[in-house]
């Protein structure tokens, strides 16, 4: 028998860690790449994708998945120094996409408007809260093509990101 401390040592010589730290690495930049690819197919047809909204049939067309923040610190330590904040920019233009389709998505919600004037009965009707008196949101149109905007920056992000990842 190996005393316990030569096998502890063995154990931690033949661990297959590197090999799982590089394919961390690889799937971090895969996910960055598909994403990317993700947002330039959106942005190719994002006229469709407006209308898709506006119709309030926006389940059609999805906004890709935001890449997690920490993909991108698996990818730091050998990434150029601007790579961080890079992804700081692009994880905020990702959110501001995904909270202006929330809204656009929110405004074609349908809602129960009650109606109640002196003297005559109470009136429900079932309308967009969107086009709801008083509700203080802006059209599908407008939050839609301001989330095309970010997502034109998210994109940018990431091309940018791709270009100072340093892949192995």
């Amino acid at each position: 028998h190996f005393p316990l401390r030569r096998q502890r040592q063995m154990c931690i010589r033949d661990s297959p860690m590197p090999a799982l730290a590089e394919s961390r690495e690889d799937k971090a930049r895969a996910q960055i790449l598909e994403t990317s690819a993700a947002l330039h197919k959106l942005l190719d047809d994002k006229e469709a994708f407006v209308a898709a909204y506006v119709e309030g049939k926006g389940d059609s067309y999805p906004v890709p998945p935001t890449v997690p923040f920490t993909v991108f610190q698996t990818l730091e330590k050998t990434a150029e120094p601007e790579f961080m904040e890079i992804a700081i920019d692009y994880a905020e233009a990702a959110r501001g996409a995904r909270d202006l389709i929330k809204l656009a998505k929110l405004t074609k919600k349908p809602v129960e408007v009650s109606i109640k004037e002196p003297g005559k009965p109470r009136l429900t009707q079932v309308t967009e809260y969107g086009a709801a008196k008083g509700s203080a949101l802006a059209s599908a149109k407008e939050y839609t093509e301001r989330a095309v905007q970010e997502i034109l920056a998210a994109s940018i992000c990431l091309d940018e990101a791709v270009k100072v990842m340093v892949a192995k």
